[in-house]
């Protein structure tokens, strides 16, 4: 049986470059060996950032000219991973696929 997954994680602004980098698959080497790097070509965008996350950041401070201290154990930005088992994706297939994901964005991304 398959089963949606949502997680939630939570970073500093010090974790930023290094979450961008892994997100855009932008490292050369991963610690997890489920990344197969051979696939990235496979991967697609919902909604490309402008820059890396940091800028991404400072983008939104500035443009709602936002004001308050930011401390270095603050968190400011929230990651969610919204999937499914890889049964459930070989079951329904490409355009399913799309549309889940298409739809899990518009539900809970666009709605934050």
């Amino acid at each position: 049986m398959s089963y949606a997954i949502i997680r939630n994680a939570k970073y500093k602004r010090e974790n930023l470059m290094a979450v961008y980098r892994h997100d855009e698959r932008k490292n050369k080497h991963y610690s997890n060996k489920d990344i197969d790097r051979t696939k990235s070509h496979l991967n697609y965008s919902l909604k490309d950032p402008e820059f890396n996350y940091v800028k991404e950041f400072d983008k939104i401070l500035k443009k709602y000219d936002l004001k308050g201290q930011i401390k270095t154990v603050s968190n400011i930005a929230c990651e969610y991973m919204i999937t499914s088992d890889n049964d459930f994706f070989k079951r329904i297939g490409e355009e399913e696929t799309k549309r889940y994901f298409a739809t899990a964005y518009t539900l809970y991304i666009e709605r934050i």
